[in-house]
């Protein structure tokens, strides 16, 4: 018989109010990616970035970090709780996925840092490749300007993109991190670059994204199957 897995998304970030008509919150998005490949699993979600307590660490298998628009080293509190909340799901080896912010936050909370990259912004659709040869390289889908450069002790890399190299990280306990957003869809990274591209992104940039959606395939199922298995592996049992 089936484990059930409990798992709870952790939304950092919301989706521009201008296309929320159009597109689901990330939470949505990330349950949306993954539950195909993990049908066992139940998902909550609970809000930090709405100023939502976070859940007993034990309450859930396991945790899912979202993206934001916010930067890990930004003085906010439900960051610093955050972060200490990772402190905690690393002494108790409860899985935890990070995604974008996540994965940004994973690395401030474990010991590494964060910063503006001096490549500028990725967006768009970019080759990544990885260490890991049952993972296979791929294109994936990015939108963001933060990138992990100093690896926390007890980190190690898997893949990266020329534009950015600690692009996926695993640890010596149960923790995995993308750079990339696995739960987007080229349509809304599109909608991204038409709403940003000129202001908060360079023009040039977002017309190179719009040209690389139609140019890379992306595969999110494949990492949504490495996320599954992931937690299967590493869930507690009750």
């Amino acid at each position: 018989m089936t484990r059930q897995l409990r798992l709870c998304i952790l939304e950092n970030g919301l989706v521009p109010d201008e296309l929320r008509g159009d597109f689901a919150s990330y939470p949505q998005m990330i349950e949306r990616w993954l539950a195909p490949e993990l049908p066992e699993a139940s998902f909550s979600y609970v809000s930090p970035v709405r100023g939502e307590a976070l859940p007993e660490p034990e309450a859930f298998h396991g945790y899912l970090l979202s993206g934001s628009k916010h930067s890990v080293y930004e003085d906010l509190e439900w960051i610093r709780r955050s972060r200490a909340f990772l402190q905690r799901l690393r002494e108790l080896r409860r899985p935890v996925f990070g995604i974008c912010f996540g994965h940004q936050l994973m690395a401030e909370a474990f010991g590494g840092r964060t910063r503006k990259a001096s490549q500028g912004w990725g967006v768009g659709a970019q080759p990544y490749r990885y260490l890991d040869p049952s993972l296979g390289d791929g294109a994936a889908l990015v939108f963001h300007q933060d990138q992990v450069v100093e690896l926390p002790p007890q980190a190690r890399v898997l893949g990266g993109s020329a534009h950015c190299p600690n692009g996926v990280l695993a640890y010596e306990f149960p923790a995995l991190s993308v750079q990339y957003h696995p739960e987007f869809t080229p349509a809304y990274v599109e909608a991204l670059s038409h709403r940003y591209g000129g202001g908060l992104i360079p023009a040039e940039v977002a017309a190179a994204s719009l040209e690389s959606l139609q140019r890379l395939c992306v595969d999110n199922a494949r990492i949504a199957r490495w996320a599954a298995g992931f937690f299967r592996e590493n869930a507690p049992r009750d």
